[in-house]
């Protein structure tokens, strides 16, 4: 689909747990540069192909790519089309860069230990869980990005905003003569899923603050439809956050609850629990322990004072 002149969102349908990312292309004097590049694997691979070929594009004109985030779905086929593309340049900001030259650190972004100390028995291994249908890869990038970098690509002028709380180097580009911008998984179907050790609770609203301070018209999600109402949006987003804090302060008024008394506060479906439950349950008592409002005594947390 055609945004702007030379702008291109190639959209991808959700069909799976974790799809491919949805991809912008830009074309500029020297071919093509693109924002994500989808999953691995030869389904992911074929579907990524055909997105760009249904907008008359040609993926041999890719010379730059860059990446919101090292997560499987966004950059796993980068080592596919640096093979072969070998003059390929891919950009990532600058925290991300070690998770994309070595992928094992990605189990402590997301907190894998957590199951394994809370479900006694029980394991996570990020890498096998995109194993099976949406593998990932290793790069170098050949350029690191920091907040306020701006890339030029034709008469397009992409800013670079740090935007943490999904993924400690997670990027956001922002095109500010157009008021459109690309948020990687920040915003799109649903909120999504942080951790402690990703930026959490906190790194999430300080990244949507940080949206809220821009003169917006369009947001461009990795994952879902063109979203024409930013403001509310992102507003929406912040508040379904806030309302997970609040329902968990509204149980311990009841009484102190055990860390498995809590999750079903915040997620029904006990398949969800081990993950991203975990993960995210975790952010939030975390922040409240620190806010001194939470503490935690013999394997339950309860309301300061009480």
């Amino acid at each position: 689909m055609q945004i702007y002149k030379d702008f291109y969102y190639l959209k991808v349908n959700k069909s799976g747990v974790v799809d491919s990312s949805s991809i912008v292309a830009i074309r500029d004097p020297e071919g093509l540069v693109c924002i994500e590049i989808g999953g691995g694997g030869e389904q992911n691979i074929r579907q990524t192909i055909a997105l760009f070929e249904q907008d008359g594009l040609r993926v041999s004109d890719i010379h730059t790519i860059i990446i919101t985030h090292t997560h499987a779905d966004h950059m796993g086929s980068i080592a596919h089309f640096k093979q072969m593309i070998p003059e390929l340049k891919i950009m990532d900001h600058e925290v991300d860069a070690p998770f994309l030259q070595d992928n094992t650190l990605l189990n402590g972004i997301f907190d894998a230990d957590l199951v394994a100390r809370l479900f006694p028995g029980n394991s996570f291994d990020i890498l096998e869980f995109y194993r099976s249908f949406c593998p990932i890869s290793e790069a170098k990038p050949d350029r690191t990005l920091r907040e306020g970098d701006q890339l030029v690509f034709g008469e397009y002028i992409l800013e670079v905003i740090h935007t943490p709380g999904h993924h400690p180097g997670h990027i956001s580009l922002y095109e500010r003569n157009r008021g459109a911008i690309f948020v990687g998984d920040m915003l799109g179907m649903e909120v999504p899923f942080y951790t402690p050790s990703s930026g959490g609770m906190e790194g999430y609203l300080a990244s949507m603050e940080k949206y809220s301070a821009l003169e917006l018209t369009l947001i461009i999600p990795s994952h879902g439809e063109l979203i024409e109402n930013p403001g509310e949006t992102i507003e929406a987003a912040a508040q379904k956050v806030k309302r997970r804090e609040q329902r968990l302060l509204e149980a311990l008024k009841e009484n102190p609850r055990t860390f498995h008394e809590l999750l079903p506060e915040l997620f029904r479906s006990t398949l969800q629990h081990m993950f991203p439950g975990a993960a995210i349950l975790y952010s939030h008592l975390e922040k409240l322990k620190r806010d001194g409002i939470v503490q935690e005594r013999d394997g339950h947390y309860r309301l300061m004072g009480s």
